[in-house]
């Protein structure tokens, strides 16, 4: 029966990471000729059984995806790696936190945020989205 409700609250979970408002992302890449590359777009988050996963659509689009990111969650840090799509860049692996942040009061129907910080070292990526409930 244990095992049973553990994996009800498991699945119950995993479909309210990825279900809800609408995630964002940014990446921002080093570039030695001008300092930082910037994209951005709205993504699609997956958190199941200790898998993660990402999927960040092009700007604008929500089924062209640009990069995927697929890999591991323990404890709210994140180890994925990095597909670009369209690309011959074998991707890089990165490294960091889901965190949740919550505030008193709401603000603009907002009780708080999520959010996905991610760095291969040279390089950055956030996916937030806000808690309305």
């Amino acid at each position: 029966m244990n095992r049973f409700l553990l994996l009800t609250l498991l699945c119950a979970s995993s479909v309210a990471i990825a279900s809800g408002p609408q995630w964002h992302w940014v990446k921002v890449g080093n570039n030695m000729d001008h300092g930082w590359d910037v994209a951005r777009g709205d993504a699609e988050v997956i958190i199941q059984g200790g898998q993660f996963s990402a999927k960040l659509f092009w700007v604008g689009s929500d089924k062209d995806v640009q990069i995927s990111l697929k890999g591991s969650i323990a404890n709210g840090r994140i180890t994925a790696k990095e597909t670009v799509h369209g690309s011959d860049y074998s991707g890089s692996t990165y490294r960091g936190m889901l965190t949740t942040k919550r505030w008193a009061g709401a603000i603009s129907g907002a009780t708080g945020v999520e959010t996905i910080t991610l760095s291969d070292g040279l390089g950055m990526i956030g996916i937030t989205r806000a808690i309305t409930k």
